[in-house]
């Protein structure tokens, strides 16, 4: 689990960071518009730290509490590359345990096994495959461009709408004994 969160913090805080980053310049706005739109970064800042917290820390320790141990181990391969420390824990985690066979794995490893399977095969295969490695990069791009051009129009976008009514209603009220003549008179202006 350790060598989990060893491998997998700098991806995590380099993702967060460079959402952060792009938030950022919405703290610099001028003005009320600025004062306005300075809680949407913060509040993403916010929930994105925590996030990172959480997915550093507490989710590692939720996961060793709450799952169930295992009695099998997989063969990784070739674990003498590894550095001693990680050969270490990983002598540590293995012990009392048996090696992985096919036949004794539950009918929902044996599935997820399958379907591992099945994407690194098509993944080995969109790798090795100059033309297909293109095009999946390219179909995706021009979805995105024309969706732009033709979706983006139709839909439309407006932060501060204009008021349903042209109307704007006001209460006046005065002093007890104003006639209903001198109340006139003091807005006329007002239309």
């Amino acid at each position: 689990m350790l060598l989990s969160v060893k491998e997998y913090a700098i991806p995590l805080i380099s993702g967060t960071a460079t959402t952060l980053v792009v938030f950022l310049p919405m703290l610099t706005l001028p003005g009320l518009m600025g004062k306005f739109l300075a809680y949407i970064p913060i509040t993403i800042f916010i929930t994105l730290l925590g996030s990172l917290f959480i997915a550093l820390t507490i989710n590692s320790a939720l996961y060793l509490k709450l799952s169930s141990p295992k009695k099998h181990y997989e063969d990784i391969g070739e674990i003498e590359y590894l550095p001693k420390d990680e050969l270490e824990l990983l002598y540590h985690e293995r012990q009392g345990k048996t090696p992985y066979h096919q036949e004794k794995i539950s009918r929902r490893e044996r599935m997820l096994d399958k379907m591992t399977n099945w994407y690194s095969v098509k993944l080995s295969w969109l790798m090795e495959n100059a033309r297909m490695r293109a095009l999946s990069f390219i179909v995706p791009l021009i979805v995105l461009i024309l969706s732009f051009v033709f979706l983006s129009p139709q839909i439309g976008f407006n932060l501060f709408p204009s008021s349903d009514s042209p109307w704007l209603f006001a209460t006046i009220s005065a002093k007890k004994g104003t006639t209903k003549e001198f109340v006139a008179q003091q807005v006329v202006g007002v239309d």
